[in-house]
């Protein structure tokens, strides 16, 4: 296989609206939850969030990793793309299972707020993070220039002007073992 199947796309797609919709439309105002109607409404928006993600997270781990990779990848880079791809999947199972955590708070009038609206605002940041990480990262990969290689690419074009661009600038980071 070198490509997603339609299954794969199809979550992807999903929860990447459902996370912008997420972000466009959150709640500014704790009390604005008081609201039973929007309350419930945030409940049955976060669970079907985590369940697509979830969804997402157990079909992949069967899959092949970076079927997009141009090239075999080394050791250090791999494991730099596991780690992004798994925070961006903690992140996203953290931002609505926090957010479940306050709306069962408000609904049983129980104490820990801070905590849970701190953990909440915690795996925002986070997926903001790791999001715009992956997303540099897969487009510098997609045009063979990882940000980590472009000053040493720069230094080895002038000793290896005939070796692929990407390839040859690799080869000069400490941690990218076969």
């Amino acid at each position: 296989m070198n490509t997603h199947t339609t299954i794969s796309k199809f979550t992807h797609w999903t929860f990447t609206v459902l996370y912008a919709y997420g972000i466009f439309k959150q709640v500014d105002d704790l009390e604005d939850l008081e609201d039973t109607s929007l309350l419930n409404f945030e409940i049955v928006f976060a669970i079907a969030f985590l369940v697509i993600v979830l969804i997402r997270y157990f079909y992949m781990r069967g899959t092949p990793t970076l079927l997009g990779a141009h090239e075999e990848m080394r050791k250090g880079h791999l494991f730099i793309a596991k780690t992004v791809h798994q925070l961006v999947y903690f992140s996203l199972i953290m931002l609505p299972t926090t957010g479940l955590v306050i709306a069962a708070l408000i609904s049983f009038d129980m104490r820990g707020m801070g905590i849970a609206i701190g953990l909440h605002e915690f795996s925002a940041s986070l997926s903001y993070l790791v999001i715009i990480t992956h997303r540099s990262l897969a487009r510098c990969a997609l045009l063979e220039q990882p940000l980590w290689c472009r000053t040493a690419a720069r230094s080895s074009r002038e000793n290896h002007r005939d070796a692929p661009y990407s390839s040859q600038a690799l080869r000069h980071l400490p941690f990218a073992t076969r």
